[in-house]
């Protein structure tokens, strides 16, 4: 009889150690599909920070030849195709004048403030729809330039 308890109590024995370990795998599993879906976000986020960063590039270029105005950069191109994201640049302007060149002529210095927002919705910033997706992301880079009138560098 002591030989049936004992054989009794491996089986009870094995059958714990099963459900432990059929826990553990399922918690290694979920580790996982958390870990990929993190991995997912971080990638994302990074390419919506580079498409905000190329709008503010954009910006630079069209703004960079004098009397310019914050009109240059209303039209965004379209960086979908190229991205994956729609890129939205705002811009606002100050010009001050920074006294007289050597020639007599005013010289004006316009510090332009830009402000790029890139997400992978169809419009951007995202709607409150968009903001349930959990693959939606979204990235607000700033940045400021000084152009002269006279095409001189700022200082």
């Amino acid at each position: 009889m002591t030989a049936r308890r004992a054989g009794g109590f491996a089986y009870i024995a094995a059958i714990i150690f099963l459900v432990v370990l059929a826990g553990f795998a399922l918690a290694v599993l979920r580790l996982s599909d958390t870990e990929q879906v993190t991995v997912n976000q971080a990638v994302l986020g990074t390419r919506a920070s580079q498409a905000a960063r190329t709008g503010l590039e954009w910006a630079f270029y069209k703004l960079k030849p004098k009397d310019t105005n914050c009109d240059t950069v209303k039209a965004v191109p379209d960086f979908k195709p190229d991205t994956g994201f729609v890129v939205n640049v705002g811009c606002t302007m100050q010009t001050f004048d920074e006294g007289r060149a050597d020639d007599g002529s005013s010289v004006k210095k316009t510090i332009f403030e830009l402000t790029a927002v890139a997400c992978n919705a169809a419009t951007c910033p995202g709607t409150n729809a968009d903001l349930a997706n959990p693959d939606y992301v979204e990235r607000k880079r700033s940045a400021s330039i000084c152009v002269a009138s006279n095409g001189s560098d700022c200082y």
